[in-house]
């Protein structure tokens, strides 16, 4: 061996060279356990799933927020500005009401729409038939502002949903009620589970 031959087996700068163990060896812990939603005994199916809704909440997020950009708000704000609009077209609404549509605190909801009310856009008005409760109502300036923002959002959202078919549409509509109701539940089991540690 000469001056600038270099011996692997005692140089301390060459790193180990580690076997991998094969891939039956590793075993990762299911992250579920109902028969229902195991396949094939895995949860692979449930994870790429999860990961999914990861991955489509971030962009609906992004396109949300593209929206509020448009005309100016957060988008925050203009979710709960449209829930105003859409749902005041049907019967009256309120705080609570927006907040149970929107599965938020009120207390959320009472904190945005002063922002609103500032800006001129929603407007609290005494209940005609009970003159204990105080409805929520968007204003003309802000029906504009939407009116300006509807023909840029209708590409983009059926753009959004443009790979489903009605029957497909109807069926997430109907689920995703479902899956909000359980992800709920699942949470306040979470937060048991958390305080009996605690408490143990």
């Amino acid at each position: 061996m000469n001056g600038h031959d270099v011996d692997i087996e005692t140089d301390p700068k060459t790193p180990e060279v580690a076997e991998n163990p094969p891939v039956s060896e590793l075993f990762v812990p299911l992250t579920i356990a109902n028969d229902g939603l195991l396949v094939d005994g895995g949860d692979q199916v449930f994870r790429k799933m999860v990961h999914a809704f990861f991955a489509f909440n971030a962009r609906h997020e992004t396109i949300r927020d593209g929206h509020a950009r448009r005309i100016g708000l957060a988008g925050t704000e203009y979710t709960i500005l449209i829930s105003i609009a859409h749902l005041g077209q049907d019967a009256p609404v309120n705080v609570k009401t927006i907040a149970e549509h929107l599965h938020v605190t009120t207390g959320f909801i009472t904190n945005t729409t002063r922002k609103l009310q500032s800006r001129g856009l929603a407007r609290k008005t005494q209940d005609t038939t009970d003159k204990r409760k105080t409805n929520l109502t968007v204003t003309p300036k802000a029906i504009a502002l939407l009116e300006e923002l509807a023909p840029f959002q209708r590409p983009v959202n059926d753009a959004e949903f443009g790979s489903l078919s009605r029957a497909e549409f109807l069926q997430l509509s109907e689920m995703i009620q479902r899956l909000v109701a359980s992800g709920e539940d699942a949470a306040r089991l979470q937060q048991d589970l958390e305080n009996c540690e605690i408490n143990t």
